[in-house]
């Protein structure tokens, strides 16, 4: 989920390691506390009737619409309201808001529909059930092999494209040797450090709930990639 540029030239050569690491310590209380309040929205579903029962309509939502609804609520989470964000705050404005809106749209909701698909294979092979050991493993399997080796690549270069005024030929440059050491490791370690106990709070709900809590935890994620912006070097 890289972003890049105007800022870089403040810390050329920094590990990504070490801006990984900023980013994380950057967002440590905004990020406990969403994370506790992913926790406190799972102990209600379990324990609050009337919560309860107010999540099964969203589930329900999510059953009747599918893949649809996991796209449209990626769209307006992830895409619509960080583009309004970074619209209404001076330091953070882009210089093609439309173009960035409709990116964002347009982005997040393909990565909501791989994002569906992908639960939808973990559901399948590793089961419905919320026990330790199921959670567990759809958590490794999300943290260890689907993130590092499909999701994080695919929208740090997405980002980067972006961020490049949508140019490709400026992209193709940025992508020689250690590309990926560059440009995608400085997602993964706040990425690990942010998304593994969220999802496993995650995928401690039903398989339809994933899904939109997914949504609303990729809105901070968002969020938190502009920290990674301001501190990723350019090649």
């Amino acid at each position: 989920m890289e972003k890049k540029f105007p800022q870089c030239g403040k810390v050329v050569g920094a590990s990504p390691w070490r801006i990984g690491w900023q980013a994380a310590r950057a967002n440590l209380i905004p990020g406990l506390v969403l994370q506790a309040m992913a926790v406190a929205l799972v102990a209600g579903y379990y324990v609050s009737p009337r919560f309860h029962g107010w999540m099964q309509h969203v589930a329900e939502w999510q059953h009747r619409y599918g893949i649809t609804f996991s796209i449209l609520t990626r769209a307006v989470f992830n895409g619509v309201v960080p583009a309004v964000f970074c619209a209404l705050v001076p330091g953070l404005r882009v210089r093609r808001p439309w173009a960035a809106l409709l990116f964002g749209v347009v982005w997040w909701g393909f990565m909501g529909a791989n994002t569906h698909l992908f639960y939808t294979l973990q559901a399948r092979v590793w089961g419905h059930d919320a026990n330790f050991a199921t959670v567990l493993l759809k958590t490794a399997t999300d943290m260890l092999v689907y993130s590092p080796f499909y999701a994080s690549p695919l929208v740090a270069v997405s980002h980067l494209w972006q961020d490049l005024n949508y140019s490709w030929g400026a992209t193709r440059l940025q992508l020689g040797p250690g590309w990926y050491r560059r440009i995608v490791l400085p997602n993964q370690v706040p990425g690990w450090t942010f998304w593994a106990p969220c999802l496993l709070v995650l995928y401690a709900l039903p398989t339809p709930l994933q899904m939109p809590l997914a949504a609303l935890l990729g809105c901070f994620w968002a969020l938190m990639c502009l920290q990674i912006a301001l501190r990723t070097p350019a090649r």
